[in-house]
Formats: structure tokens, C-alpha cells, sequence
């Protein structure tokens, strides 16, 4: 009986040897030095017969305490040409924000077949995390002021429709003050709508005002100027961009008049980033950040300007209209 107990496990240890040895496993990171707040992939890697069951530890928030996890897991499987077995792989983003070193742990692979299993342990990696250099002599410099760039006669426009929508107000604000006096009291009356673009530019103004980027409240940042550019379009646009997400919404605007191509090319990549910022926890760099608040107000005005030619020119088409009618009515009863 012991002899047979002898053999059976001469043949278990055998077997699993073997299966062992169709087995490659190996943990790797796209380089193993990196600055604060940059991103790295870890890769979890088996090449293993066909017909193997692999499972990957499943990685939650962090592969370390420091390390923190983007995006994943993200699988994948391939078969080289003339090769018997198959490589699978799952691949994680990770990113830190606090310079030191890291050493991410031996991590479980489970490999299972036929009734044999294993549990295979990968090598720790370390991960080096640097800031940036900072010249002690000079210290921290503030973000660079834009630059003057020379005057263009187009960049008059946006002034011109502030001018002709101050004085659209300030004509209304007078008529309603002169009707309410002959009619009643002031307040007995509703207040006139605050037209979506200048609501836009208002909120826009207010977080320009207020820096929230550099109070790090990155994420506030992002909402505040994605729902002032969401509350325009849905106004102005006739877009129900609150509702929509932001593909829905690049998918309206395909075609529209009002947007030209390079608008919509800056505002997805704005409201990209925003979801980056929103959903994943990115930390866009100090220029992205300005640039995309540039780009909230280039899309606002931009388009308002074509939004209120097309209104302007609807208005003229009816005044026509009228005018022919009116015509045609005095001609008829004329004839009569």
C-alpha cells in the first residue's frame, strides 16, 4: 500500500512538473521611473497550454498603499503563429502622487487544468517616483500670462454683439420700467429671461474669478465649466446637452451651422478631459487647465455670433414676408 501511496504521488509530482513547465508567468511595468501625477501600465502575463484555466488577483483602488489604480482590468488573449499555447494577459493604469519608492507586492496567479492547480507568485516590482526639478536660487514660478498677440478685425465681433445685447437690455430694461408705470407697480410684473449666453458667460467669469484648480477642487472645476457650456447649448443651441452624454452630444453637433469643425474638435476634447477628471480621477496639467477655459469661452462666443446672423436673418425673411402681404392686401383693395 505505501508503495502504491510511493507511486501515486512519483506520478502527481510528475504530472505537475510538467504542467508547470508549459507555464511562463511574469509581472511588468512600462518603465519602473516615473514623475509625480504621470500614468504606467502593469501588465499581468501568462503563456500557458490551450484548455488552462488562468485567473488574475482582482485589483481594487490600489496595487499598493501610494499606488493608485486608473483604469483596469483590461484582458486580452493572443496566439503567436505556429506557437501551441496562448498567451492571456490583463493590464491595469496606475499613477502616484507622492514622490518615493514603491515596491508593488508578489501578486497570485491561479493556474488550473484537469484537476491539477497552482497557485504562481510574480516577482515584486519597484516603482521610483521623482517631482519636478525646481531651481532653488529662483524657487516656484506662478503660470506664465498669455502673450499679446496682434489685433484682428474678427476678434471686434464678440464686442460688438456684448455692445448690441447691453443695449437690447438696456432698451428693454427701459420699456418694462415705462409699462409698468402705466399699468402698476414695477414688481407686479415677471422679470425678463436672462438669455443663455450671457448666463454662459457669467458662470464662465465667476470661475475664472474664483481659481478653483488651484484650491485643488480640480473635480468642481470641471463640473462648474462643462454645466455652464451643457445649460448654453441646451438654450441657445436647441441641444438637450443636460441630458446627453458627452458623445450624444458631439453627435448633435455634427452638421450644425452654428459650430464649425474646429469648435467641435476643441470642445471634445474638453469635455473628454472633464470625464477624465470627473470619473477617473485625472490631474490635467496646469496649461490644460487654462487652455480649456479658453476654449469654453472661444465655443460660447463663437457661436453666438452665428446664432444671433441666423436669428437676425429669419427676422429680416419675415419682415419681408409681412411687408408682401400687407402689399398684396392694399393692392386687392385697391382693385375692389
Amino acid at each position: 500500500m505505501k508503495k502504491g501511496i510511493l507511486l501515486l504521488l512519483v506520478g502527481w509530482l510528475a504530472t505537475a512538473g510538467a504542467l508547470a513547465q508549459q507555464v511562463e508567468y511574469v509581472a511588468e511595468v512600462d518603465t519602473n521611473y516615473l514623475l509625480i501625477g504621470d500614468q504606467v501600465r502593469l501588465t499581468l502575463k501568462v503563456k500557458a497550454a490551450e484548455g488552462m484555466r488562468v485567473t488574475f488577483p482582482l485589483l481594487k483602488d490600489t496595487v499598493t498603499r501610494g499606488v493608485e489604480i486608473l483604469e483596469g482590468p483590461a484582458r486580452d488573449s493572443t496566439r503567436g503563429r505556429g506557437e501551441a499555447r496562448v498567451t492571456v494577459q490583463e493590464m491595469y493604469v496606475l499613477t502616484a502622487f507622492d514622490t518615493g519608492v514603491y515596491v508593488i507586492p508578489a501578486l497570485p496567479i491561479e493556474v488550473e487544468r484537469e484537476g491539477y492547480r497552482t497557485v504562481l507568485l510574480t516577482d515584486p516590482l519597484s516603482l521610483i517616483v521623482n517631482t519636478y526639478a525646481v531651481d532653488e536660487e529662483k524657487g516656484y514660478a506662478d503660470i506664465a500670462p498669455p502673450k499679446d498677440a496682434p489685433w484682428r478685425l474678427s476678434e471686434s465681433w464678440p464686442y460688438v454683439l456684448w455692445g448690441w445685447v447691453v443695449l437690447a437690455v438696456a432698451v428693454g430694461i427701459v420699456v418694462l420700467v415705462i409699462r409698468s408705470r402705466s399699468r402698476g407697480s414695477l414688481f407686479s410684473r415677471e422679470k425678463a429671461p436672462v438669455p443663455p449666453y450671457v448666463l454662459a458667460i457669467q458662470a464662465l467669469d465667476e470661475i475664472r474669478e474664483e481659481k478653483p484648480w488651484q484650491h485643488g477642487r480640480m473635480k468642481e472645476y470641471y463640473t462648474r465649466l462643462t454645466s455652464a457650456l451643457r445649460g448654453y447649448m441646451e438654450g441657445d443651441l436647441d441641444i438637450p446637452a443636460l441630458e446627453q452624454t458627452t458623445r450624444e452630444i458631439l453627435l448633435l453637433l455634427e452638421g450644425r451651422e452654428e459650430v464649425g469643425q474646429q469648435e467641435r474638435a476643441a470642445l471634445e476634447e474638453l469635455l473628454e478631459a472633464a470625464d477624465l477628471v470627473k470619473f477617473a480621477r485625472a490631474v490635467p496639467l496646469p496649461d490644460e487647465v487654462l487652455l480649456h477655459l479658453n476654449v469654453a469661452y472661444d465655443f460660447v462666443n463663437r457661436t453666438n455670433e452665428r446664432v444671433q446672423q441666423r436669428r437676425a436673418e429669419e427676422k429680416e425673411r419675415e419682415e419681408a414676408a409681412k411687408a408682401r402681404r400687407a402689399a398684396e392686401e392694399e393692392e386687392d383693395g385697391v382693385n375692389h
